[in-house]
């Protein structure tokens, strides 16, 4: 965006690739996979069309099935790729839920609209200033415009737990446990913990393919959204330069002016955009004397971290699922979810469970995609 409003622009990357945890990469010989992200939905549109990213080659197809909840053997819970479907499994085991989707998602929805009308716009940080404070007020009156169940939706979905909301809503354990999943993905969280209701969102929030609440796979994985974005800068006019490790940053009279590779080079600019972690850049690249110690104390007690692990697998097929009988390949690609009720969750937040919450995911030849030798498959494992 930068280049394209006439900026001169340089990129240092300090890999060898650029896209951060938006890479793919070869991870046994052969065999090749998003390293880090692993799914698209909440890639806004109209940064799709304004970076031309389909132009560059970005091709995002969509889940066959959003995911899959394994129980007990031979059993489980497809969701998607519609409610409808989602509707469908759960009557089919007797679920008195099926009939409670259509009004659980009426009441998200409600969330989503305000969302999506304040997503493009710039969040105020200083409201002593006026645009800032116009802003506030702005987003203040889109709240207010809601009619007031719906502004009890955001309230709720913003303050309460995903398993709080689920328990009023649902009765299924499994279905609870699906939509769940996603409150404690990346996060040191509980379904429990309050807050954590706004990842409900996401099941309606993004989009895949101008459908709304879908996911979808990126062609090429998650690497191929990155580079997408690369050859836009480079069209623009942008320079980008890979195994780049920046040393510190550049401050001359309480203005960065620059920076300082590792190499020893200074590269200068009027402006300097830090896409690093908040941590790495006040307390590692920036000098004690540049920094507020308020500041510095605050980014100490910060807590950051993975609260997850990933393995990415080499596998020789696909691999079968107990006590189906086949029937098997939209399962093989959609998230495969092993964490059977929200209390399981919970027991494995505070370390009591004897297994950990897991998603699964397999790829190729379910989807076609030249990542692996022929007849094999990828999967990765997130814990």
């Amino acid at each position: 965006y930068l280049a394209r409003a006439g900026l001169s622009v340089v990129l240092l990357e300090r890999r060898e690739v650029v896209g951060g945890t938006a890479v793919t990469e070869e991870f046994h010989p052969g065999f090749r996979n998003s390293t880090a992200s692993y799914t698209v939905s909440l890639l806004h549109p109209k940064i799709q069309a304004d970076l031309r990213l389909a132009e560059h080659g970005l091709k995002v197809v969509e889940r066959p099935l959003q995911n899959y909840l394994v129980e007990a053997p031979g059993h489980g819970l497809p969701l998607g790729p519609t409610l409808a479907d989602t509707a469908r499994a759960l009557a089919a085991r007797g679920s008195a839920d099926a009939d409670r989707l259509d009004p659980f998602h009426a009441h998200v929805d409600q969330a989503v609209e305000l969302l999506r009308s304040q997503l493009l716009r710039t969040p105020p940080t200083d409201l002593s200033r006026w645009r800032d404070l116009w802003q506030a007020i702005a987003a203040g009156r889109a709240f207010r415009a809601l009619s007031i169940p719906a502004q009890r939706a955001v309230l709720e979905l913003f303050t309460r737990s995903a398993g709080d909301i689920l328990d009023g809503w649902f009765e299924d354990p499994g279905l609870k446990a699906a939509y769940g999943f996603d409150s404690i993905v990346g996060s040191y969280a509980s379904p429990y913990t309050p807050g954590s209701g706004y990842v409900l969102l996401h099941h309606a929030f993004g989009e895949t393919n101008g459908k709304p609440g879908r996911w979808g796979h990126a062609i090429g994985g998650m690497g191929s959204i990155t580079q997408a974005m690369a050859r836009e800068v480079e069209r623009l006019g942008g320079r980008i330069e890979l195994g780049a490790p920046v040393r510190r940053v550049v401050v001359e009279r309480s203005q960065a002016r620059g920076v300082e590779l590792e190499d020893g080079r200074v590269v200068r600019a009027r402006h300097i955009v830090a896409n690093v972690n908040p941590r790495f850049l006040y307390l590692r690249l920036l000098a004690d004397t540049d920094v507020p110690e308020s500041l510095r104390t605050a980014l100490r007690n910060y807590r950051c971290g993975s609260a997850t692990f990933r393995m990415n697998v080499a596998l020789s097929e696909l691999p079968d699922f107990s006590g189906r009988g086949g029937g098997e390949e939209l399962l093989h690609r959609s998230g495969i979810l092993i964490s059977p009720s929200l209390g399981y969750m919970d027991r494995a937040r505070h370390g009591r469970c004897r297994l950990p919450a897991i998603r699964n995911a397999l790829r190729d030849p379910a989807v076609k995609v030249p990542n692996a030798p022929t007849g094999c498959a990828r999967s990765w494992v997130r814990i």
